[in-house]
């Protein structure tokens, strides 16, 4: 037996989404087609925005502080972030939710590595030894997209309190957007990784929520996720 049904589900039916996918994909191809074809007007673009985040010259100590930032959204820390957000979802009985956290940022993580292999962006010159692999998307920052996401979506709403969520909203923003920096600062990816790894974030997470509306409820009739909340 699942609590509540379908019409109180964390994530309803809505035909915008469709919507919403689309243009992201529409907006996900061109920058991609435009990263992998090296049009000059994204040189230009990514030129003007590293200068601008790198100064004349990098600090220690805002070197120190993105790198702080570069790893607690590391993938690892990402799928940590994760992983206790789903055990605590699971201990609340919201079972269906706390695997769609897991899958969603498990599969997120393949489609980083499947646009990567597709674009095949080379990072800028003199990035950190650390990193490896192609340039775009930037993988830290999908992946902390993915961990904002699925606080944003199915764990802020969980608390009742108006204004914690509204602080909290604006902490995952805040957040993001320091990651994105941190990975430009470091001279780890070109700004365009940044922006397109928000776009094939969002729409992957639109599917993952259709697929939600779609198959939670015949999920939550399975046994191994008996009295869940959905």
């Amino acid at each position: 037996m699942m609590y509540g049904n379908e019409d109180y589900m964390l994530m309803q039916r809505d035909p915008n989404r469709l919507v919403k996918l689309i243009v992201s994909l529409c907006f996900t191809a061109l920058l991609a087609v435009s990263v992998a074809f090296n049009f000059d007007y994204l040189q230009f673009l990514d030129s003007v925005f590293t200068t601008a985040i790198q100064g004349t010259s990098p600090t220690p100590g805002l070197e120190h502080f993105y790198s702080i930032i570069t790893f607690l959204s590391s993938p690892v820390m990402d799928g940590f972030w994760v992983f206790i957000a789903a055990f605590f979802l699971w201990g609340f009985k919201y079972k269906v939710p706390a695997l769609w956290a897991l899958l969603t940022i498990g599969s997120g993580g393949v489609i980083d590595l499947v646009v990567k292999q597709l674009v095949r962006r080379h990072r800028p010159p003199l990035h950190l030894g650390v990193d490896n692999g192609y340039s775009f998307p930037s993988g830290h920052v999908i992946g902390f997209f993915f961990v904002a996401g699925v606080l944003w979506i199915i764990v802020l709403p969980l608390i009742e309190h108006a204004l914690i969520r509204i602080v909290l909203k604006a902490l995952l923003v805040v957040g993001l957007v320091l990651v994105m920096l941190s990975r430009i600062y470091l001279n780890a990816h070109f700004p365009t990784d940044t922006i397109g790894a928000c776009l094939v974030g969002y729409s992957w997470l639109l599917f993952a929520e259709m697929l939600y509306a779609q198959y939670a409820p015949q999920v939550a009739r399975y046994r191994f996720v008996v009295h869940t909340k959905i």
